[in-house]
């Protein structure tokens, strides 16, 4: 498979450092001299890390990278509009040309200020990718280059770079997960949120496992708390999340 290298690594990379360094030889590989991989997740790990991102600009468009994260940064930037749109991969050059967009007046306008701004960072041309993943607010790359503007020769690889990404991503995914433990929940706390999450109520769990309702409103508490959520019903799709429990 071509790029197969590239897939491997990414696939098998221990930390963030290596998620960079091997996104950075596949994009050399491709032709394109610099990227940037930024991702927000829907709620923070248990270490308060709720931000992903890397980038190799060697000038200010870098510094963009480290305030994504701020809601009113994400509202006004075309990349995260266009990730949270649900649009495919999209080419484009500092020329205000675009590979595909969806007839969306906003977007487009923000996408066009955008890579003017670009233009004056001597990029010429480039692919940005959303990623789409559990757990994500949302995500993309950015494959750039100061080489060309043709937007037939900076596509001819993507279905690659798409695959790529994914393979990215899923690495990214399985990192953060091993940063946040798993809670650790009782034998009878497993239980009722077993039956909670089959329909049960409270007094009808009481009567099934021979405790009182008071006693199963208190492991509901419990289990919730150690998940790190409110409500019985998030406490339920937590636990079948993490696989404490199956449905």
């Amino acid at each position: 498979m071509q790029h197969g290298d590239h897939i491997q690594r990414v696939l098998n990379a221990g930390s963030m450092e290596e998620l960079q360094r091997t996104t950075s030889d596949f994009a050399s590989a491709l032709g394109f001299e610099h990227h940037g991989f930024a991702a927000k997740l829907l709620r923070p790990t248990t270490d308060r890390v709720g931000y992903h991102y890397f980038q190799n600009y060697d000038n200010e468009w870098g510094d963009n990278y480290t305030t994504l994260h701020r809601p009113e940064v994400a509202r006004n930037d075309a990349r995260i509009l266009h990730a949270r749109t649900g649009l495919p991969a999209i080419s484009w050059n500092t020329r205000g040309q675009f590979g595909y967009i969806r007839p969306m007046p906003s977007l487009l306008q923000r996408a066009r200020r955008q890579v003017q701004v670009a233009s004056e960072f001597d990029m010429t041309a480039g692919i940005t990718i959303p990623s789409w993943s559990r757990g994500l607010d949302w995500a993309f790359i950015t494959f750039s280059t100061n080489s060309t503007h043709d937007l037939n020769e900076i596509g001819r690889d993507i279905g690659a770079m798409v695959y790529f990404v994914s393979c990215l991503q899923a690495s990214l995914d399985r990192l953060v997960r091993n940063r946040q433990p798993i809670p650790q929940l009782s034998l009878r706390e497993r239980e009722v949120l077993c039956w909670s999450a089959a329909g049960k109520t409270s007094w009808e769990i009481s009567v099934i496992l021979h405790l009182s309702e008071r006693t199963v409103n208190f492991h509901l508490q419990q289990a919730a708390r150690k998940l790190q959520v409110k409500g019985r019903r998030a406490a339920c799709a937590r636990a079948v999340a993490l696989g404490l429990i199956a449905m």
